[in-house]
């Protein structure tokens, strides 16, 4: 009897020990996987503010103004050229005493 429960203790301490080795080895793997995904995370937060510069780079009013009369050979009309295109909201020959 003393020989088995021997044997059961060993046996025990065995298959714990080996299960914390294996135990520590998947945090290992798993905190790896964890670093990693932190720095690929910082590279995408430092991209999308590069992005966010360059978004606002290119809106800038100078900017378009200068693109368009360069590259589409565009130009801002000459006070002549504007014309004002009034809205009728009234219908021709209805005035507003009839109403």
């Amino acid at each position: 009897m003393r020989d088995s429960v021997m044997w059961f203790l060993v046996s025990s301490v065995v298959l714990t020990s080996l299960f914390t080795v294996y135990v520590r080895h998947q945090h290992r793997i798993a905190y790896s996987d964890f670093q990693s995904e932190g720095l690929q995370r910082d590279a995408l937060n430092d991209e999308w503010g590069q992005l966010l510069i360059e978004e606002n780079l290119w809106a800038f009013p100078h900017r378009i103004e200068k693109d368009a009369s360069k590259l589409l050979s565009m130009r801002a009309p000459k006070p002549k050229e504007i014309e004002f295109v009034g809205l009728h909201l009234e219908e021709p020959g209805v005035s507003h005493a009839s109403r």
